[in-house]
């Protein structure tokens, strides 16, 4: 008849350390705790990721199209959905995701029609240089397109402000702490 023993009595073998996902990130130190706010794993990153690419493909597909209908406005309005859909830092000032997300859409959105009229042979660098010459600067091409996507830039920026301020949550009258006057 086999004996059993009780395993809960006899001392075990240390396990080796294994790594944690915070020791695989750059920069962390061993024991170092990452702090709060901050994820360990792939996990809870993922949706995040996803909305980024949404927002890329949805708002370079739509500035791209506004770009050919000539609404030029297209990247403000990328910039403001952008901003009102972004998810509001609960701690500080954190940059959203939103103001990275969207200005990239923006500059995509007007850089890719852009660069498919030049290749397709459409006399892109001449109108940018006529344009230069017109304006009284020097008839350089890339400076003008250059130019073109930094307002494209700043037009999806000032959307995303636009958006999380249009889609802050208020505070209402009911919120606010009551004052009280000294009385003299």
């Amino acid at each position: 008849m086999p004996t059993t023993t009780d395993t809960s009595t006899q001392a075990s073998a240390p396990e080796p350390d294994l790594p944690t996902a915070t020791d695989d990130a750059p920069g962390a130190e061993a024991g170092v705790d990452p702090g709060p706010g901050t994820t360990a794993g792939p996990g809870p990153r993922a949706p995040h990721r996803v909305a980024a690419a949404a927002v890329m493909v949805g708002g370079g597909t739509a500035a791209a199209l506004g770009t050919l209908a000539g609404l030029w406005f297209v990247p403000f309005l990328v910039g403001a959905v952008a901003g009102c859909t972004s998810r509001f830092p609960r701690k500080g000032p954190r940059l959203s995701r939103g103001y990275l997300t969207a200005p990239l859409a923006a500059v995509l959105g007007w850089a890719l029609p852009l660069a498919v009229q030049a290749l397709g042979g459409a006399p892109v660098a001449e109108v940018a240089r006529t344009t230069a010459a017109l304006a009284g600067l020097p008839p350089l091409a890339g400076a003008v397109v250059a130019t073109a996507l930094l307002i494209a830039l700043v037009q999806a920026v000032l959307g995303v402000w636009v958006g999380r301020t249009l889609a802050a949550p208020g505070r209402s009258a009911g919120d606010r702490p009551a004052t009280t006057r000294p009385t003299v």
